[in-house]
């Protein structure tokens, strides 16, 4: 850190405007700071957030480090789980919309970035609001690196921050995103089993009920599909022979290592709610101790079907896992859920 530095931090931002209101939303304390138009052109909104519960388990996390017994294990399940991997609850990242009764700022990006007195470029932020009449109240008394601090920016680019009334409420208006949820709901798979009823699952959190109708569960032999890819004639007409050669040997031997010829990987695909997407894992796999390799490869399913027996769209879920190619039963999870959906609207009102 230099004064140049510090001086360039300053110089960038070239109006403000600040906004000063609070709301608590499920326990996190949100801070509207206010906006800025930088040098770019570019607006934004600042928000503040502090969520107390985050700060006390990151402080248990810690205490946890010093008093943990030596060699404790890691698992798989732990990993997915993330039970070590502590995050705090941020409200904003979604956001679509910011309403000023008739002004409407569409977000083109969003951010979040925890805060700290040693990263001098928020806290010369921190300042330059402060000196304009910015006053923290509800969090002027929290420490500030338990703090996180989220930047909206708007579309387009603007010669001066918009007019608005400071008097109406602010409506954050959210995107359609997608929010994971644990289960870890114990099932055997059997190979090629007719599934003919609905299987039930609860969100161990909220505890709200899901169903699954399983379709079929089967093992892919994925070098068996990766061979009709490298002689699909279409492939064969964009790529040269000397290309296509080399990706086939390249591929070969980063599969080996991952999936030996004669594993597969079980597939099951379902129907379920239209927006919601399920995860499975062997149950040995999750209580094994991590194995983290220097390359690894992803495969997106899609079933050969569109419709199921239900007469809804057929969805696959693959175990990344490589097992035998006789394989009858699998002791499983469904680990988790992923849901897309929107958030309801955020109004803070002062």
């Amino acid at each position: 850190m230099n004064f140049q530095v510090l001086q360039n931090q300053l110089s960038q931002i070239k109006e403000m405007a600040v906004i000063s209101r609070n709301a608590e939303i499920d326990g996190v304390i949100c801070h509207i700071m206010g906006m800025a138009r930088r040098d770019d052109g570019k607006l934004q909104m600042l928000i503040l957030q502090y969520d107390e519960a985050y700060r006390e388990k990151l402080e248990n996390a810690e205490i946890a480090v010093l008093t943990a017994s030596p060699g404790e294990p890691i698992t798989n399940r732990i990993e997915q789980r993330g039970d070590r991997n502590l995050k705090p609850t941020l409200r904003f990242d979604s956001v679509e919309k910011v309403s000023f009764g008739d002004l409407e700022l569409m977000t083109n990006e969003s951010g979040s970035g925890k805060c700290g007195t040693k990263q001098w470029d928020k806290v010369a932020l921190f300042t330059q609001f402060l000196l304009r009449g910015w006053c923290p109240v509800g969090i002027d008394t929290q420490d500030i690196g338990a703090m996180f601090l989220t930047n909206l920016t708007f579309l387009g680019t603007y010669d001066a921050i918009p007019a608005f009334d400071t008097e109406v409420p602010i409506r954050f208006s959210m995107r359609r995103d997608s929010t994971r949820h644990l289960v870890e709901k114990p099932m055997t798979l059997t190979v090629g089993s007719e599934y003919p009823d609905k299987l039930y699952f609860t969100d161990k959190v909220s505890g709200e009920q899901h169903w699954v109708q399983i379709n079929s569960v089967n093992l892919c032999d994925m070098w068996v599909e990766m061979s009709k890819t490298f002689d699909n004639p279409r492939l064969k007409e964009q790529v040269s022979p000397e290309e296509l050669a080399r990706s086939k040997v390249e591929f070969e031997e980063r599969f080996s290592g991952i999936c030996p010829k004669g594993m597969c990987y079980p597939v099951i695909e379902y129907e379920c709610e239209e927006d919601i997407s399920l995860q499975f894992y062997s149950k040995g796999w999750l209580d094994a101790e991590p194995i983290h390799k220097n390359s690894a490869l992803s495969f997106l399913m899609k079933s050969d079907e569109p419709i199921g027996k239900l007469g809804l769209k057929l969805k696959a879920a693959m175990i990344q896992e490589p097992m035998m190619a006789n394989t009858v039963n699998i002791e499983a999870e469904l680990f988790h859920y992923s849901q897309t959906g929107k958030a309801k609207d955020i109004v803070i009102i002062n």
